[in-house]
């Protein structure tokens, strides 16, 4: 039963269910201890008061945590944008992965082809071709394999999360 309110708790909320879950077990033991009828009402009232205020303290905490890293990790972040070729770190490239159409499985062996610069995918279908320079309009970026239809696309480089499906002949 334990078990079970833990895989629901975490399967709704994901780690933050896994944190209520977990008290409620916790807290669920200390109410099935016969220690609420030793006590007066005004004990009672005050073990029950202090313990919603230690679970709210908790939850506050987790939260001011998770707020505090996450800004932090966001500080850590470069925010320049790139405006012109001239500012770009190295010459402008196109990639990206092949994968199948009908399976969104990754394609090897694919030849990709950008202006006369051919290379060959990766065995997981990733692939990038570094353009000797940046070119004023879009480019010709075309894909074969055996076993598909040859694909052709427009891209506009530099790219490098480019996703090119292939259809199974």
């Amino acid at each position: 039963m334990d078990a079970q309110i833990l895989r629901i708790f975490g399967g709704v909320a994901g780690l933050a269910g896994l944190a209520i879950g977990m008290i409620l077990l916790l807290y669920r033991e200390i109410v099935r201890k016969s220690i609420f009828p030793t006590l007066t009402r005004t004990d009672a009232y005050r073990l029950l008061r202090t313990i919603a205020i230690l679970s709210w303290s908790i939850a506050m905490f987790g939260i001011l945590c998770w707020v505090w890293s996450t800004s932090v990790l966001h500080r850590s972040q470069p925010t320049s944008v790139i405006t012109s070729s001239s500012e770009a770190a190295g010459p402008p490239a196109i990639a990206g992965t092949i994968v199948d159409q009908s399976t969104n499985l990754g394609i090897g062996q694919a030849t990709v082809t950008v202006d006369g610069h051919t290379v060959t995918s990766e065995d997981s279908g990733n692939f990038r071709i570094v353009l000797p320079e940046m070119p004023t309009d879009r480019v010709r970026l075309t894909v074969t394999r055996s076993g598909y239809f040859e694909t052709d696309q427009s891209v506009l480089p530099p790219t490098h999360d480019l996703i090119v499906q292939m259809r199974p002949r």
